[in-house]
């Protein structure tokens, strides 16, 4: 297929996301004005603008893909490939100052995911995946390194205080089982996962904007990444509890203690 296409693909969302970068370090740190969705979510220019800039360059290169973005409007097309962008990922840290916001793009065609991006310019650091088991970062191939008990195991969340009441519980489970947790941080919790740094990510996502590109990400690294229950996430899943794992015997341990007070 896939292979020349995914080369392809490769190139230009690197060369693409080089512009992006640039858009978003321009802005950085420059403003501290967003607006709240209708979700609650935060949103700048700097989203809209990089989302924007992103769609015009597939429309210019793939005029009949499909594009589903957080901030703008479906493009629909008459290709089996679809585009899903996430301008901003962690906004709240972009409008604060923090470095460890990112731009997400998963490629998707006939309900596989092909080509996956968390770049975060401001650290200067790009994973990709445009490979069945390969992930790289900044060109360089990158592997997930588990642990083999959950009491040494080095857990992220961004936040969980969106959590409800019962899938609390159930995380708080998880969180006192492992050595120790820490917040915060967004898409690049993933790329950290698959750089070996951290074990598990335990957390609440909005929308497949949010999480294809990080599945890809994980997998293409060694890791795994499902549901709380341990379901394989689909492509239309919206406020879905995630768990990323370093390895497919952590995630199981994992969700043992997650199920714990089901």
């Amino acid at each position: 297929m896939k292979k020349g296409l995914l080369k392809e693909l490769e190139e230009f969302i690197n060369e693409m996301l080089d512009v992006s970068g640039k858009i978003a370090l321009e802005n950085f740190r420059e403003i501290r004005e967003m607006s709240l969705k209708g979700d609650s979510s935060p949103v700048t220019k700097t989203d809209i603008k990089i989302e924007q800039y992103i769609r015009t360059k597939i429309l210019e290169n793939y005029p009949n893909h499909k594009i589903i973005g957080e901030e703008l409007d479906y493009v629909d097309g008459t290709e089996n490939i679809t585009w899903y962008i996430d301008p901003i990922d962690g906004t709240r840290s972009f409008v604060a100052g923090k470095h460890d916001f990112g731009t997400l793009l998963a490629v998707v065609m006939d309900k596989e995911i092909i080509g996956g991006v968390v770049d975060c310019p401001a650290l200067g650091e790009r994973w990709t995946s445009f490979q069945p088991k390969q992930t790289k970062v900044n060109q360089v191939i990158t592997q997930c390194k588990a642990v083999e008990d959950l009491s040494n195991a080095v857990m992220a969340t961004t936040s969980s205080h969106e959590f409800g009441m019962k899938k609390w519980r159930a995380y708080q489970s998880l969180e006192q089982s492992v050595k120790v947790t820490t917040t915060g941080s967004d898409c690049y919790n993933y790329g950290l996962l698959a750089s070996g740094y951290i074990d598990i990510v335990a957390e609440r996502l909005t929308a497949p904007h949010d999480y294809l590109p990080l599945i890809k990400i994980v997998e293409g690294a060694g890791g795994i990444m499902t549901d709380w229950e341990g379901k394989k996430l689909d492509f239309n899943q919206n406020n879905v509890y995630v768990l990323a794992s370093a390895s497919s015997d952590i995630h199981e341990l994992a969700l043992k203690k997650l199920q714990d007070t089901e």
